[in-house]
């Protein structure tokens, strides 16, 4: 099975909407996390399953919350390129894979 890595972005958008959700309510930020480690733990073990998407990403929507986790699938690892919340502009993440 190949790693699973972040682009910074990436991370930083995951970082952003716990502490979003956090603030709402106690807890929900780790309810957050949870559901995309969840999502991040099926992209590893079966990352063809993914709906194919923009520039040849694929993605999965998270269960509970409105975003979708996009990645790449590269020789050596799967690259995430985007935690994006459903109500972005779709592809505005395009940039990251250069």
């Amino acid at each position: 099975m190949k790693r699973v890595v972040y682009h910074r972005l990436a991370a930083a958008e995951l970082i952003k909407s716990a502490r979003f959700y956090d603030r709402r309510r106690t807890g929900l930020g780790d309810e957050f996390l949870s559901a995309v480690e969840a999502m991040q733990e099926l992209i590893r073990t079966q990352p063809q399953l993914g709906g194919r998407g923009l520039l040849d990403t694929l993605s999965f929507r998270t269960r509970r919350f409105p975003f979708r986790i996009v990645y790449e699938l590269q020789p050596d690892r799967i690259w995430i390129v985007a935690v994006a919340h459903l109500s972005r502009t779709p592809g505005y993440w395009a940039r990251r894979l250069e």
